[in-house]
Formats: C-alpha cells, sequence, structure tokens
C-alpha cells in the first residue's frame, strides 16, 4: 500500500545545489555531502560527492529523470530529493538508499503542488 505524499511536510528549495554539513555515512564517518542536479540533452539527474576534511570523494551519479527538484522538511530541516520519471515519483532520503514510490493518483497532486509553488 502507498502512503499519500504530504505536501505540508515540505518547501521545494530553489537552488539546485544544496551542501550538508555533518552528514553521517560508513562506520562513524561524517563529513560535507554536497547535492546538486545535474541538467543535459538526456534529462536531469542528481550528483552527489562527499568531502571529508580536505579529502574530495568520487561524484556519484544517479539515473536521469524528467525532473528532479530538492525538497527541506520543514520540521528538521533536513533533505530530500524528488526523482519523477515514466515509472512514477521517488522520494529518497540523503544516504539515496531506497525511496518511497507514490501512487500514480498521487501524481496529478505532487505536479499541482510543484507547478504552483514554482509560480
Amino acid at each position: 500500500m502507498y502512503e499519500p505524499f504530504e505536501t505540508a511536510r515540505f518547501n521545494i528549495v530553489k537552488s539546485d545545489k544544496v551542501e550538508i554539513e555533518n552528514y553521517k555515512f560508513g562506520n562513524n564517518k561524517s563529513g560535507k555531502l554536497d547535492v546538486w542536479i545535474d541538467n543535459s540533452d538526456k534529462g536531469k539527474r542528481f550528483l552527489r560527492q562527499i568531502t571529508v576534511d580536505k579529502d574530495i570523494g568520487p561524484i556519484s551519479t544517479g539515473v536521469y529523470t524528467k525532473n528532479c527538484y530538492i525538497l527541506c522538511e520543514k520540521a528538521t530541516g533536513n533533505f530530500y530529493f524528488l526523482d519523477i520519471n515514466d515509472c512514477g515519483i521517488w522520494l529518497f532520503g540523503t544516504a539515496f538508499l531506497g525511496a518511497e514510490n507514490f501512487d500514480v493518483s498521487e501524481s496529478v497532486k505532487i505536479q499541482g503542488w510543484l507547478n504552483n509553488a514554482s509560480q
């Protein structure tokens, strides 16, 4: 069973890039996570890179989609990443492991919310 997408939970970030300080990963590691939207003739996708002290990690790439949005959860300030493609709408957390997927009936609501927020 799919959960409804709670539009009131998020703000849409107007920037195509965010920096997440004190990003926790691996076995008790932390660093800075940069996430940005790559836009090309193939579509849009999320790119991400971890920096620990002055050690810059490789760029991890997501799959190309129709559209990408960076969201900020109002209650916590945590960032989430929304992908829209032909297979549906996917909401990722900062780890980009697993995603919430939403019922087709939610897509109209989500698209309306995104369109209204961009005006």
